[in-house]
């Protein structure tokens, strides 16, 4: 059986990658590692070893690195992945999110698909009457009810046609649209269990996937060998740690766990500093301060020209009208739609911030402005026609909803 294990990122996210490539390689030498780049290979900096986008093997990827942002990309092109991994013969393959960190060999992953075709990861496998998690429920029922960061599937009948089906939602479907009731790759597989009920292996293996919304219920413990383990709170259950998922971990500030709940750290969950210390050094070992300001390549049009996300949500709205090869091209009909209704910010960028620090403070200024005038709003025609005015904006305020923008078509 061929085995391998692959991972997706963008150049900023490299020393995270390198990171799981290393910790991987030493755990399951007899494994081969792919590291796919959702990204141009456009630095010095980047290894040769990454996997580069290819319309071979993702007919659209420039379509879809232009309407999707980097987040929605990087997991938009996952069963692709999964696809050209199985087309090379491997038979059973796992993805694993570039900021895991493995402590030990996979081989009881990989013997979960003996006998089904895919393995899935709930975010928390406890029920609590009074829920304790650090993420709030409701979140997660946005996002899914599995956490796509750990994937396994088997190149089977079964495992290919969910490769298939994902591949194809994906290519037009992968935003993160609260609204639409979209969670990028991730919310799609929510669907797996209901279509293959005796193909899927839910695990509740408490050393695989632990992360800032499983933390509740899990707790780490260093045997005298030096073996780190996971002990189930409630049941008390202990398992051995396969990997940890750092996700929105900033090594920059290593006392906060996820930079979006940021109420937890290391003080909630104290266990776990002796793990934290020590990917906290493999980053930095691995060029974290280098990799983490390299600027991401689809934030901008070939030009310079900062991508704005509503320059991305209009293109998803108008998509069979400004059909493209190339829409990072300032001959692209997206591009020239953009300039013709003067939507273009004029920043030269591709940064993921194109704020200075005076223009946020500008911004929030501008925000309090905005408040001022919707409490005008009420306080001149009323409650009734200022509860009107929310749900017009409700709609209205959507970036894909900004149609009304465009005046005018360019000729072509």
């Amino acid at each position: 059986m061929k085995n391998a294990i692959f991972t997706i990122c963008a150049k900023n996210y490299l020393a995270q990658a390198l990171t799981l490539q290393e910790t991987v390689c030493r755990h399951n030498p007899d494994v081969d590692f792919f590291l796919f780049i959702s990204d141009l290979k456009d630095s010095p900096e980047v290894p040769d070893s990454v996997v580069e986008l290819d319309e071979e093997w993702i007919p659209a990827w420039r379509q879809m690195a232009f309407k999707y942002s980097v987040i929605e990309f990087s997991t938009s092109i996952k069963p692709f992945c999964f696809a050209k991994l199985f087309k090379a013969g491997y038979d059973r393959v796992i993805y694993l999110d570039p900021d895991m960190y493995v402590m030990a060999d996979l081989t009881p992953v990989f013997s979960m698909l003996e006998a089904k075709s895919i393995v899935l990861s709930p975010h928390y496998c406890n029920i609590q009457i009074d829920y304790t998690g650090s993420v709030p429920e409701e979140e997660l029922l946005w996002v899914g009810i599995y956490n796509l960061g750990f994937g396994a599937i088997k190149n089977d009948e079964v495992g290919r046609k969910i490769v298939e089906w994902w591949c194809n939602r994906l290519e037009n479907k992968c935003y993160a649209d609260p609204i639409d009731g979209l969670h990028v790759d991730q919310k799609w597989l929510d669907f797996v269990p209901g279509f293959f009920p005796n193909d899927v292996h839910i695990t509740h293996h408490m050393g695989i996937n632990p992360a800032i919304w499983n933390l509740h219920e899990r707790e780490l413990e260093i045997t005298a060998e030096g073996t780190y383990m996971i002990r189930n709170t409630e049941s008390k259950e202990l398992f051995p740690l396969l990997f940890f998922h750092f996700s929105g971990f900033d090594p920059f500030n290593p006392t906060v766990l996820n930079r979006r709940h940021s109420k937890y750290g290391i003080e909630q969950f104290p266990s776990f500093k002796p793990l934290i210390d020590e990917y906290v050094v493999a980053e930095y070992r691995n060029g974290y301060d280098k990799f983490s300001k390299l600027c991401y390549s689809f934030n901008s049009f070939e030009n310079g020209e900062n991508i704005m996300p509503i320059h991305r949500r209009i293109y998803r709205s108008l998509e069979q009208k400004v059909a493209d090869p190339n829409p990072f091209a300032v001959e692209s009909r997206i591009y020239r739609l953009l300039q013709t209704n003067k939507l273009l910010s004029g920043i030269k960028s591709s940064a993921f911030k194109t704020f200075s620090p005076g223009e946020t403070a500008k911004k929030g200024r501008f925000v309090i402005l905005l408040r001022q005038l919707l409490c005008l709003v009420k306080k001149t025609f009323g409650i009734r026609y200022y509860m009107a005015l929310l749900n017009n904006l409700t709609e209205l305020t959507r970036y894909e909803n900004q149609r009304f923008l465009i005046k005018k078509f360019p000729k072509d």
